[in-house]
Protein backbone atom coordinates (compact mmCIF):
# COMPACT_ATOMS: atom_id res chain seq x y z
CA UNK A 1 0.00 0.00 0.00
CA UNK A 2 1.35 2.86 -1.10
CA UNK A 3 -1.76 6.16 -0.49
CA UNK A 4 -1.28 8.67 1.97
CA UNK A 5 -4.18 8.65 3.83
CA UNK A 6 -4.41 6.41 6.38
CA UNK A 7 -8.55 6.10 5.53
CA UNK A 8 -7.33 4.08 2.16
CA UNK A 9 -6.73 1.40 4.47
CA UNK A 10 -10.57 1.12 5.20
CA UNK A 11 -11.89 -0.16 1.86
CA UNK A 12 -12.82 -3.57 2.25
CA UNK A 13 -14.06 -5.98 4.52
CA UNK A 14 -11.17 -8.52 3.14
CA UNK A 15 -7.67 -8.96 5.39
CA UNK A 16 -5.43 -6.88 3.76
CA UNK A 17 -1.40 -8.02 3.93
CA UNK A 18 0.77 -5.17 5.28
CA UNK A 19 5.05 -4.91 4.45
CA UNK A 20 6.11 -1.45 5.89
CA UNK A 21 6.22 0.05 9.13
CA UNK A 22 4.79 3.29 7.31
CA UNK A 23 1.34 0.69 5.94
CA UNK A 24 1.41 -0.20 9.46
CA UNK A 25 1.46 3.02 11.03
CA UNK A 26 -1.18 4.48 8.92
CA UNK A 27 -3.49 0.97 9.24
CA UNK A 28 -3.36 1.98 12.92
CA UNK A 29 -4.65 5.24 13.29
CA UNK A 30 -6.92 4.53 10.16
CA UNK A 31 -8.80 1.77 12.66
CA UNK A 32 -8.49 3.59 15.53
CA UNK A 33 -10.49 6.23 13.73
CA UNK A 34 -13.27 3.82 12.87
CA UNK A 35 -13.39 3.01 16.82
CA UNK A 36 -16.51 3.36 18.58
CA UNK A 37 -16.61 1.22 21.50
CA UNK A 38 -13.02 0.58 22.27
CA UNK A 39 -9.38 -0.67 21.43
CA UNK A 40 -7.31 -3.16 22.93
CA UNK A 41 -3.52 -2.90 21.99
CA UNK A 42 -1.36 -6.10 22.85
CA UNK A 43 2.57 -4.59 23.18
CA UNK A 44 5.81 -5.69 24.19
CA UNK A 45 7.02 -1.87 24.65
CA UNK A 46 4.46 0.64 23.20
CA UNK A 47 6.62 0.16 19.94
CA UNK A 48 6.85 3.87 18.89
CA UNK A 49 7.43 3.68 15.93
CA UNK A 50 4.05 2.68 15.64
CA UNK A 51 2.18 3.92 18.28
CA UNK A 52 4.06 7.19 19.13
CA UNK A 53 2.57 9.88 16.73
CA UNK A 54 0.34 12.50 16.60
CA UNK A 55 -2.27 10.95 14.04
CA UNK A 56 -2.59 8.14 16.48
CA UNK A 57 -3.15 10.59 19.29
CA UNK A 58 -5.48 12.59 18.25
CA UNK A 59 -7.31 9.29 16.87
CA UNK A 60 -7.33 7.24 20.39
CA UNK A 61 -7.76 10.96 22.27
CA UNK A 62 -10.91 11.37 19.80
CA UNK A 63 -12.22 8.06 20.77
CA UNK A 64 -11.74 8.51 23.96
CA UNK A 65 -13.76 11.36 24.53
CA UNK A 66 -16.90 9.91 22.25
CA UNK A 67 -18.69 7.91 25.36
CA UNK A 68 -18.38 7.64 28.72
CA UNK A 69 -18.01 3.42 28.28
CA UNK A 70 -15.53 3.64 26.26
CA UNK A 71 -12.22 2.03 26.81
CA UNK A 72 -8.96 1.41 25.69
CA UNK A 73 -6.78 -1.02 27.38
CA UNK A 74 -3.40 -1.84 26.65
CA UNK A 75 -0.98 -4.56 27.97
CA UNK A 76 2.57 -3.64 27.78
CA UNK A 77 4.98 -6.08 28.45
CA UNK A 78 7.93 -3.73 29.51
CA UNK A 79 6.86 0.47 29.48
CA UNK A 80 10.04 2.17 30.58
CA UNK A 81 11.37 3.18 27.13
CA UNK A 82 7.99 4.67 26.16
CA UNK A 83 8.30 6.32 29.38
CA UNK A 84 11.67 7.68 28.93
CA UNK A 85 10.36 8.84 25.85
CA UNK A 86 7.74 10.29 26.37
CA UNK A 87 5.07 8.46 24.68
CA UNK A 88 1.75 9.53 23.57
CA UNK A 89 -0.55 6.66 25.15
CA UNK A 90 1.17 7.27 28.69
CA UNK A 91 0.25 10.85 28.43
CA UNK A 92 -2.69 10.11 27.33
CA UNK A 93 -3.36 7.45 30.31
CA UNK A 94 -2.21 9.75 32.93
CA UNK A 95 -4.86 12.33 31.44
CA UNK A 96 -7.38 10.34 30.53
CA UNK A 97 -7.22 7.63 34.01
CA UNK A 98 -11.02 7.11 33.26
CA UNK A 99 -10.80 5.54 29.87
CA UNK A 100 -6.63 4.66 29.09
CA UNK A 101 -5.08 2.19 30.69
CA UNK A 102 -2.11 0.76 30.72
CA UNK A 103 -1.36 -3.16 32.30
CA UNK A 104 1.54 -5.42 32.42
CA UNK A 105 0.91 -8.57 31.96
CA UNK A 106 1.54 -11.44 34.40
CA UNK A 107 4.45 -13.76 33.72
CA UNK A 108 2.59 -16.38 32.06
CA UNK A 109 1.36 -13.76 29.62
CA UNK A 110 4.81 -12.56 28.68
CA UNK A 111 5.64 -15.46 26.32
CA UNK A 112 3.41 -14.30 23.57
CA UNK A 113 5.47 -13.17 20.65
CA UNK A 114 2.87 -11.59 18.97
CA UNK A 115 1.24 -8.07 18.93
CA UNK A 116 -1.79 -6.49 17.78
CA UNK A 117 -4.46 -4.20 18.59
CA UNK A 118 -8.12 -4.85 18.59
CA UNK A 119 -10.99 -1.88 17.54
CA UNK A 120 -14.72 -2.93 18.83
CA UNK A 121 -14.41 -6.28 18.75
CA UNK A 122 -14.11 -6.60 14.74
CA UNK A 123 -11.28 -4.36 13.68
CA UNK A 124 -8.23 -6.27 13.66
CA UNK A 125 -4.15 -5.22 13.33
CA UNK A 126 -2.01 -8.77 14.04
CA UNK A 127 1.77 -8.82 13.58
CA UNK A 128 3.61 -12.25 14.71
CA UNK A 129 6.87 -11.96 15.38
CA UNK A 130 6.57 -8.70 17.50
CA UNK A 131 9.14 -6.19 17.69
CA UNK A 132 11.43 -7.92 14.70
CA UNK A 133 12.98 -5.88 12.25
CA UNK A 134 10.52 -7.18 9.33
CA UNK A 135 7.31 -5.60 9.29
CA UNK A 136 4.91 -7.89 8.52
CA UNK A 137 1.04 -7.62 9.32
CA UNK A 138 -2.12 -8.56 8.32
CA UNK A 139 -5.10 -6.09 8.71
CA UNK A 140 -8.68 -6.72 8.87
CA UNK A 141 -11.60 -3.86 9.51
CA UNK A 142 -14.26 -6.52 9.50
CA UNK A 143 -12.46 -9.40 10.82
CA UNK A 144 -14.53 -11.16 13.93
CA UNK A 145 -13.41 -14.67 13.82
CA UNK A 146 -10.10 -13.32 14.37
CA UNK A 147 -10.74 -10.42 16.52
CA UNK A 148 -12.90 -12.92 18.88
CA UNK A 149 -10.07 -15.40 19.29
CA UNK A 150 -7.30 -12.38 20.02
CA UNK A 151 -9.98 -10.70 22.42
CA UNK A 152 -10.08 -13.93 24.18
CA UNK A 153 -6.54 -14.26 24.50
CA UNK A 154 -6.54 -10.49 25.65
CA UNK A 155 -9.11 -10.54 28.22
CA UNK A 156 -7.38 -13.65 29.77
CA UNK A 157 -4.18 -11.49 29.66
CA UNK A 158 -6.02 -8.72 31.13
CA UNK A 159 -7.70 -10.35 34.21
CA UNK A 160 -4.51 -11.82 35.14
CA UNK A 161 -2.51 -8.60 34.81
CA UNK A 162 -1.52 -5.53 37.12
CA UNK A 163 -1.94 -1.78 36.35
CA UNK A 164 1.86 -0.67 35.33
CA UNK A 165 3.49 1.10 38.29
CA UNK A 166 5.72 3.12 35.81
CA UNK A 167 2.92 4.82 34.17
CA UNK A 168 1.60 6.53 37.50
CA UNK A 169 1.89 10.58 37.46
CA UNK A 170 4.62 11.72 39.77
CA UNK A 171 2.81 15.12 41.24
CA UNK A 172 5.91 16.99 43.04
Amino acid sequence: MTEKDPATFITTEAETPLDSLDDIRKAVTALAREGKFGIDIFSPDLEAEIYNNQAFEQAVFDLAKKHPSTAVRILCKDSEKAVKQGHCLIRLAQDLTSTITIHTPAADHRDEQSAFMLVDSRGVLYRLPAGGKYHHAILGLNSPQRAAGLAGFFNEAWEHSAPDPQIRRLYV
